[in-house]
């Protein structure tokens, strides 16, 4: 594995149980999760993998969603450059998602919101914003992690805004 430096980041992908985290960052990286720790189809650890995209070298982490091991998210958070909160479209907006924008809204970090299973149904992201209360410069979009829709988009403007942010 290669040293984080100032040319990488590290971003953490947040969502609730069954959002798509796992396949969200396999298909972002292509790769099968190295340290996929699965128990009945619930994700049990933090996985991660490192891919190149804008010049950086970004390890990024998918958490897991269910609240019995959120203990692990603040583990995850240290030191992240920047975060996704990805939504299960399915489902709507949880309670856990609220819970989670709280907590990544204490890192002050450039986050995204991306509305997953966009392939299943669409959500409108003014929904969206008005259900989290989010204020407007929060990049909302639809996803669909089985179809490769829209990763590398929102991963791009995620890194531009982290870019923003750090050279101000």
């Amino acid at each position: 594995m290669e040293q984080i430096s100032k040319d990488s980041l590290k971003i953490v992908v947040f969502g609730a149980l069954n959002a798509g985290k796992t396949t969200f960052v396999e298909r972002l990286s292509g790769q099968e999760l190295f340290l996929k720790g699965e128990y009945e189809s619930i994700t049990t650890s933090f996985d991660f993998v490192q891919i190149k995209q804008q010049d950086y070298l970004i390890h990024l982490f998918a958490s897991p969603g269910h609240r019995r091991f959120s203990f692990m998210w603040e583990t995850l958070a240290t030191g992240m450059d920047g975060a996704i909160l990805l939504l299960d479209s399915t489902v709507g907006v949880t309670p856990v998602d609220h819970e989670l924008i709280d907590f990544i809204e204490q890192y002050n970090v450039p986050y995204i919101i991306a509305a997953n299973k966009e392939d299943i149904f669409k959500m409108d992201p003014e929904f969206i914003r008005k259900e989290l209360k989010l204020s407007d410069n929060i990049l909302i979009g639809n996803t669909s992690a089985l179809n490769d829709d829209n990763l590398d988009n929102l991963l791009d403007k995620l890194i531009d805004d982290i870019n923003k942010r750090n050279n101000k």
